[in-house]
């Protein structure tokens, strides 16, 4: 005999009461229905739920371990419900990310113009920090999605490749300077200070000189401008300063060193429609 979620739905009610009568009520059937329901339920099972006594309603270890296992049943069936009754309807609603200020300044903007020209009527809420704080975030579930640039450090997360690339060593383009041994202007945070070191002492067969360790790309790239030092940055900021260049003593350096960006959830399955979509817009790679 099959399983019928009906009968499994009694039992539930009345396990979760500590008796027939309150289930029978709050169902606004009859106790006779209730006891048959968890009678043929126990035939389809092949095992007693209840220690069958007069007076008492006392669950059996297959009751107990029933009843703890199978309320996520009722609650993928209201999923599915929910997810069929708006597969025709418009996708609204929030999507929540988390980010870096480089990211949100610099690539966002594209990326929420190519999703609300698809899907106006979703709105964007975005949380701004570090990978550590980005990855938290998504972690637990506080924010849906999170774009990041790979330290290494977001395992358990499912990913998708946004772009990828490498850095390049900027100074201002108004100035012309020595490079001999230049100071650099770095992030601690992967990439950043122990790849350079560990590349150019490759290549130079010395440290690098670090000027400022700073945790913000934009602040190297203004400090840069001003002639403060050599920036150590990805390059596709390139693409939004006209007022720094990469210096040609040290471009190859720059390109030794590869960043990937990817956009990592906690997994397809328990995504929103709306972070669905913001997928769905992304270029892919």
């Amino acid at each position: 005999m099959e399983l019928n979620l009906n009968h499994l739905k009694y039992f539930i009610s009345a396990a979760k009461a500590g008796g027939l009568g309150a289930s029978a009520k709050a169902h606004n059937v009859s106790q006779s229905a209730i006891s048959q329901a968890i009678r043929k339920l126990e035939e389809s099972l092949g095992c007693d739920l209840l220690i069958h006594s007069r007076n008492s309603f006392k669950l059996t270890k297959e009751g107990e371990y029933l009843v703890e296992n199978s309320e996520s049943i009722f609650k993928q069936i209201d999923f599915l419900k929910d997810q069929i009754q708006s597969l025709n309807s418009e996708v609204a609603g929030r999507v929540t990310l988390a980010t870096s200020s480089t990211v949100a300044q610099f690539l966002l903007p594209s990326l929420l113009k190519d999703l609300k020209t698809r899907y106006p009527k979703i709105q964007l809420h975005v949380t701004i920090g570090d990978v550590a704080f980005i990855v938290g975030e998504v972690k637990s579930g506080r924010a849906e999605l999170g774009i990041v640039i790979d330290d290494g450090h977001f395992a358990g997360l499912e990913r998708k490749l946004l772009r990828e690339g490498s850095f390049a060593c900027i100074t201002s383009a108004e100035i012309k300077a020595s490079f001999k041994k230049p100071e650099f202007l770095v992030t601690r945070e992967s990439p950043g200070v122990e790849e350079l070191r560990q590349v150019y002492k490759k290549r130079f067969h010395s440290e690098p000189a670090i000027g400022v360790e700073v945790e913000s790309w934009e602040a190297i790239v203004s400090m840069a401008q001003m002639g403060l030092g050599v920036g150590f940055i990805p390059e596709f900021i390139l693409d939004y300063h006209s007022k720094v260049k990469v210096i040609p003593q040290l471009e190859e350096l720059g390109k030794k060193i590869r960043y990937k960006m990817y956009v990592v959830h906690k997994g397809a399955h328990q995504l929103s429609r709306q972070a669905d979509a913001f997928l769905e817009v992304l270029p892919e790679k």
